[in-house]
């Protein structure tokens, strides 16, 4: 049997406190990093095996009409363990000036029946 809603609520929630640096990046890979810096996630309590980051929108800069195409969870703010991506939807690479912003980022849980 799998963890219900409130179960994953629970997990996602202790797993809050843990700290996760986000970069952007054109795969997914620790080395596929295209941002210049990583940004430090807080974030809010889980609802409906979801938590949201918050602070976002996030600013990031990097070379310009580089590729963006996920957002890359790591341990440390350089280095570190690299700890998985999401796919990013719409524009999919740094402007011409080198910028590129994260407008919301979301973790969803699930578990096996």
């Amino acid at each position: 049997m799998g963890l219900n809603t409130a179960g994953i609520n629970a997990l996602l929630d202790a797993g809050r406190t843990a700290t996760l640096w986000v970069a952007v990046g054109s795969g997914t890979t620790a080395g596929s990093q295209t941002s210049n810096e990583r940004i430090q996630a807080v974030w809010n309590p889980a609802s409906g095996a979801v938590v949201n980051a918050s602070g976002t929108p996030y600013q990031f800069t990097g070379t310009p009409l580089a590729a963006a195409t996920h957002v890359l969870f790591f341990s440390a703010s350089t280095g570190g363990t690299f700890y998985g991506f999401k796919a990013l939807t719409g524009d999919q690479a740094f402007n011409a000036a080198g910028s590129y912003e994260v407008t919301s980022l979301s973790i969803t849980g699930s578990s096996p029946a």
